[in-house]
């Protein structure tokens, strides 16, 4: 796999992150703290998406576009209270750390693995502020485990 397809893996799940946060901001159903943090969290998915678009265009690739939000929102699971929402964005937010993590040792270009290292570490910080704000342990082991994917945020 190239490297700008493993960019645009990753790109893909930027794409469904701040469709995601959208669709939790639009609702209503956030709190003022809540709110706030998801509109942060998806400033730096915003960030992170212009950041991997700018390597692949650097490589001559073509950046994987995203989808409407419709598509995005049939992927979702209920979405009908806040904690229902924050529950889902835990499980993106740690997709999203997962799949940093894993691009490290798939980059041939080695500042691409610093990028994803950085970038994962991030998502990793948004993990465990979700999981924290959920009333859950904020780190749940002490490494963070790749191949506990979820599969819907992996496919996206």
């Amino acid at each position: 796999m190239s490297d700008v397809d493993v960019l645009n893996q990753t790109l893909a799940i930027e794409h469904l992150g701040i469709a995601a946060y959208d669709a939790a901001l639009g609702s209503g159903l956030l709190d003022g703290p809540t709110a706030d943090a998801a509109r942060a969290f998806r400033s730096d998915h915003a960030q992170h998406r212009g950041l991997i678009e700018e390597q692949i265009v650097a490589r001559g690739g073509t950046p994987v576009p995203a989808r409407p939000a419709d598509d995005y929102a049939k992927a979702y699971p209920p979405l009908t209270t806040q904690a229902e929402i924050v529950a889902y964005a835990i499980e993106l937010e740690a997709t999203a750390a997962r799949s940093y993590v894993r691009t490290v040792a798939e980059y041939d270009d080695r500042s691409l693995a610093l990028l994803g290292a950085e970038i994962g570490a991030v998502e990793a910080q948004h993990w465990a502020v979700l999981l924290a704000a959920s009333g859950a342990d904020p780190v749940p082991s002490p490494i963070i485990e790749v191949n506990a994917m979820m599969g819907s945020a992996d496919a996206a």
